[in-house]
Parts: C-alpha cells; structure tokens; sequence
C-alpha cells in the first residue's frame, strides 16, 4: 500500500493481528498491529482490546454497523466527487504488510478478521496462525470465549 495516499478498505487487508505479551491471572495485554492503523494499539486487557476495536471500527465505518445509515455519498458531500474528496481526508502514514507481517507476540498471536457487525455484535474468523483452521465467531461473546480458552 502506498503510504502517502488514504485508507481504503478492504476485507482483505483490514485484519487486525493481535500480539499477546502478558497473560496473567487470565488477563492479557498486548499491541494489535493492522495496515489500518498508524501506529501499534496497546491494550491491557481484553475489555480494553475489545472497546479499542469497536472505537476503531466505528471511526472508520468499517465494517459498517449494521443499523448506520447506509448513503452512497458521505456526509455534508454534495456529489460523488466530493465523496472521494472526503475518503481522501484521511492521508498518512499507515503500517505496511510487512510490519503487521513481522509482528509477533511473546505470549501468543492471532489474526482477528471482522467481516460484520450485526446485531449490535461482531461476526468474522479468528485465526491462531499455527496452520489449525480459522474458526468462525458470530458474536464478541464467541470470540472473547475462544480467545480466553485459545490462552488459557
């Protein structure tokens, strides 16, 4: 992705890869490196992890939450081409591929992919990175169970 131009995106590169550093007593701390960030996200705990996701999935409207307004045009844009002028906004230095790639936690790793957010919840894959298969989540309260017990 080229550095100067802004975020567009996509499922594909909208990952967030989460680097666990701590576990202790059951609580876990750590960064969540993405090519949507800027800069790593530290987190201390997993309620922490999860209400930094949320706040950084509704920031940038993506995914969209099920029930926002859906419009072909941003707000306050008159016209398609102010639309792209406003996605454009955006500009600066976001990780690449290859930094989220390296990133890796000294407790564990895992890729959270969030594909939709439903039913005030969240619906997407979980991925251990060990080569065992993604497993599907359908709720923050599926997910939170399988990373407690993916740690544990």
């Amino acid at each position: 992705m080229d550095q100067t131009q802004g975020l567009k995106l996509n499922h594909y590169m909208a990952f967030l890869k989460v680097a666990v550093d701590e576990h202790e007593g059951g609580r876990i701390a750590g960064k969540v490196y993405s090519q949507r960030l800027k800069q790593p996200m530290a987190f201390k705990s997993t309620a922490d992890l999860l209400l930094q996701i949320e706040n950084l999935l509704d920031t940038q409207d993506f995914p969209r939450a099920f029930q926002r307004k859906r419009s072909f045009v941003r707000k306050g844009a008159s016209t398609a081409q102010d639309a792209n002028e406003a996605a454009e906004e955006d500009e600066g230095a976001y990780m690449d591929e290859a930094t989220v790639e390296q990133a890796k936690g000294s407790v564990s790793t895992f890729a959270l992919n969030i594909l939709t957010r439903q039913n005030t919840s969240w619906q997407g894959y979980l991925d251990w990175l060990d080569g065992s298969p993604k497993l599907a989540y359908n709720s923050v309260l599926e997910l939170l169970s399988m990373i407690t017990e993916g740690i544990g």
